[in-house]
């Protein structure tokens, strides 16, 4: 297919033609432009970690206050109902959207594994959803995560030692949970040692591998089941039809995100990792909190 295009300072436009039809982009880009989302990108993190901090722990009295004490103590990625009106304050609330997911209402009978757990809002759900036995994995530390040389270099020591589990700790805690958490990492998944699940679920983690394409081929032999896979789309490379698996390369200096993708991509993986079949079942905005735009997340079910 044709493609033209044009270029005016940060504007940016093309054309596409073919045979199915003609195709008009318009955007902006360039250094300058580089520069100039890199600073909103900044502002975006500080008024998500402003949204998302909790009171000071001495400000709780009454009812609850020593667990509103504890949940002031660390940041939250999830938010999660304990009970009572408490509600930790996470950067993404799944609450309102878990419909969209296309869990089934009971997971009585079956085993469940959560990769990427953190906070552990899905292990908790799929524990209230009747599962009999819920694995609620992580790396240890923050330390463990992919994270390239240079933006290692400039991290705290501290902040690299800082344990995962803090929020699920006390969320655990809080549900009376009989969930439990293992640490390790997604590519030295074994059967033999974890053994093998009805159900694995691996929420917003391919992004932040460094290798989702080998995460997904050591986590075929752990599901006898199916495999429940959420992530973030780039809606541009989802828009670009007829161009096959794509995707973008960010590098993991931010938040250790290193790609976007397409939804054919993930579906690439998961069929090249040896699952017989992948589809994506849900595509739905996902609200981040604080965040100046939402994600487009979807869900994809694998079976082996």
């Amino acid at each position: 297919m044709p493609r033209f295009r044009l270029s005016l300072g940060p504007l940016r436009a093309s054309l596409a033609a073919g045979r199915e039809g003609a195709e008009f982009r318009f955007g902006v880009g360039g250094p300058r432009w580089q520069r100039w989302y890199q600073s909103m990108a900044a502002r975006r993190r500080a008024v998500r970690e402003q949204a998302t901090k909790a009171p000071e722990p001495a400000a709780f009295e009454g009812a609850n206050a020593a667990l509103r004490r504890r949940i002031a103590t660390v940041p939250w990625y999830h938010a999660i109902d304990l009970g009572d009106g408490v509600v930790t304050p996470g950067i993404f609330d799944h609450r309102p959207l878990i419909d969209r997911y296309g869990l089934p209402e009971s997971l009585s009978g079956l085993r469940v594994l959560d990769i990427g757990t953190f906070d552990g809002y899905w292990a908790f759900e799929f524990e209230r959803r009747g599962a009999a036995e819920v694995i609620a994995m992580d790396i240890a530390t923050f330390g463990d995560a992919d994270f390239p040389p240079p933006a290692r270099a400039r991290m705290d020591p501290a902040a690299l030692a800082e344990d995962t589990g803090r929020g699920f700790t006390i969320a655990h805690d809080a549900l009376a949970s009989r969930v439990t958490r293992r640490t390790g990492s997604v590519y030295a998944l074994d059967p033999a040692e974890w053994g093998q699940f009805d159900l694995v679920h691996l929420g917003n983690v391919l992004v932040h591998l460094r290798d989702p394409a080998l995460a997904l081929q050591r986590i075929l032999p752990l599901v006898r089941g199916r495999l429940m896979v959420s992530e973030a789309i780039d809606p541009d490379l989802e828009d670009l039809e007829g161009m096959g698996p794509l995707l973008r390369y960010i590098g993991a200096e931010q938040d250790c995100n290193w790609w976007r993708f397409n939804t054919a991509a993930i579906e690439k993986m998961l069929r090249d990792a040896g699952f017989a079949t992948a589809t994506t079942t849900a595509r739905f905005r996902l609200p981040v909190k604080g965040g100046a735009r939402d994600l487009t997340q979807a869900v994809f079910i694998a079976t082996p």
